[in-house]
């Protein structure tokens, strides 16, 4: 039994990995064939037909290009900055399921030890702080590789990171607090299974959350139009500027694992998760699947989403993003908290019905 559980923990490990990995990959293929429709052009279409061994081909490009340091740098700083990020990203997809407990064919029953699985890898009683304190830490590989490279544009961007992540951090945060006063846990879990009636989004204090928790994910992960951390225009590339080669792929791939789990967050607490909605298959064996369908679906729309804002809208001003995270969405997300207070003690009866 022993045994069937570590095989069964070893083979979640190396699927998430590689779902991780090959996502990461076909995302940013997504993202380059997106901004060739947007700008009338082809995209990638040379490797491969349509250009799906892309990803591979700039996979063994970084892997092949020759590793440079330069002679300025703080070099254990310097290494140890991608690494951060890219560990950060990895172990948020520790707590996040990608479905709910499936059925396993039956010539599995014996070797696993069961007659269904999870679909995650740990399912922590505090899964909302997990994520908010691992999303937190992920600054510093920007933080420490700006500061590390001993470049001024590399400093600027490094600096920008850490005061974005102060005022978007709290919004964020406050959005999540809305969701756990809502559904009465912090576990991940148990958020999905309290939207089985109604999905947050469809409730006053979670249609609010959303939409502030939507803005703070484009600071959080650095993406237009808040993405001043890099900003081409103004800081050649920010804060990655002196890095090359497999260590700018670790960033490269950090930023797109973070917007798929950002994505799958955003889907998992606001638009009902896995659940299957108007109960269809209800009681069949076999619906968990379909959950699985449905999840990664609206997982694809917000990915897709992340793509469609970066080539549509322009970049904003250091002073503007600011001001709406001070301003305009702490205030706003500060309400929200109690309105979500005031909603469950007066309100959510009465609403509800409106739905049944």
């Amino acid at each position: 039994m022993e045994w069937s559980i570590l095989l069964v923990w070893l083979g979640k490990l190396l699927t998430f990995f590689f779902i991780i990995l090959t996502g990461c990959a076909y995302y940013t293929l997504a993202e380059r064939k997106f901004a060739g429709f947007i700008q009338d052009r082809p995209g990638p279409n040379r490797a491969g037909p349509f250009g799906i061994f892309q990803p591979l081909a700039d996979g063994i490009k970084f892997l092949t290009k020759e590793e440079i340091i330069p002679s300025q740098v703080s070099k254990g700083m310097y290494l140890i900055a991608p690494t951060i990020s890219m560990t950060c990203a990895i172990l948020l997809w520790a707590v996040v399921p990608l479905g709910g407990t499936i059925p396993l064919p039956e010539f599995m029953h014996e070797l696993v030890g069961s007659k269904t699985i999870d679909l995650l890898i740990a399912n922590p009683d505090t899964g909302i702080l997990f994520v908010m304190a691992i999303s937190g830490l992920a600054v510093y590989g920007i933080m420490i590789a700006g500061w590390s490279s001993n470049n001024k544009y590399s400093l600027m961007g490094g600096i920008r990171s850490t005061a974005q992540m102060i005022s978007y951090e709290l919004p964020l945060g406050l959005s999540l607090v809305a969701i756990a006063v809502l559904s009465g846990s912090l576990r991940l879990t148990d958020i999905n299974d309290m939207q089985v009636g109604l999905w947050n989004i469809f409730t006053p204090p979670g249609f609010i959350g959303f939409f502030i928790f939507l803005v703070a994910i484009f600071a959080e992960t650095n993406r237009l139009p808040f993405d001043l951390a890099e900003a081409e225009s103004e800081l050649v590339v920010g804060f990655h500027t002196e890095y090359g080669a497999f260590k700018f792929a670790l960033f490269f791939l950090a930023e797109y694992m973070n917007m798929i789990t950002m994505s799958m967050i955003t889907a998992l607490l606001f638009f009902g998760g896995y659940n299957v909605p108007f109960g269809i298959m209800e009681g069949s064996a076999y619906q968990p699947l379909l959950g699985v369908a449905f999840y990664l679906g609206k997982v694809l729309f917000f990915a897709f989403f992340f793509i469609w804002v970066r080539w549509s809208l322009p970049r904003f001003r250091y002073d503007q993003l600011m001001n709406l995270g001070w301003k305009k969405l702490i205030p706003w997300s500060l309400f929200n908290v109690f309105f979500a207070g005031a909603y469950i003690m007066f309100i959510k009866d009465t609403w509800w019905r409106l739905f049944k």
